[in-house]
């Protein structure tokens, strides 16, 4: 055997072993995904359960407002307002969570949370706390958007 094919030999075993380590770094990452797919699915199911909560929540501001319109200005009573304010929390809490999930080795966590704002779930966690803010604020939620769009395209 000659230095040559010696050398060659280095050369494929470096190279082996590099491979070898990429593909261990893959299996690595791909248990870390499996972990955080199923964060994920957590995290859609409490979506689901805010988003209903936000609608029930809603539908109790509509009706205050219909029975309020004639007595004095459309403001949410205080019990409305105070579930608001837990459903933005809890809404909160879910981008948080979202962000951490999603978060890299070595990224900051204002990156990762920007990401997951790119992220339909990310999207619908801040439709849900913009909407649970306004609640609380007795201000226009996008179910009134939604509502008054229908009524002009009538």
């Amino acid at each position: 055997m000659s230095a040559k094919d010696g050398q060659r030999h280095a050369a494929e075993l470096r190279r082996l072993q590099d491979r070898k380590k990429e593909l261990e770094d893959a299996l690595g990452r791909l248990a870390r995904d499996e972990s955080d797919a199923e964060e994920v699915l957590e995290l859609a199911k409490e979506v689901e359960l805010l988003e209903e909560q936000v609608a029930t929540a809603r539908a109790a501001v509509q009706s205050q407002e219909n029975d309020m319109t004639k007595k004095e200005p459309a403001n949410p009573p205080v019990d409305v307002r105070k579930a608001a304010a837990a459903n933005r929390q809890a809404a909160e809490r879910q981008l948080d969570e979202l962000a951490k999930s999603i978060q890299q080795p070595g990224e900051t966590f204002e990156k990762a949370y920007s990401r997951a704002l790119d992220t339909d779930m990310g999207r619908s966690l801040m439709m849900t706390r913009d909407d649970a803010q306004e609640l609380e604020r007795g201000g226009v939620t996008s179910m009134h958007l939604a509502d008054a769009r229908k009524s002009l395209a009538r």
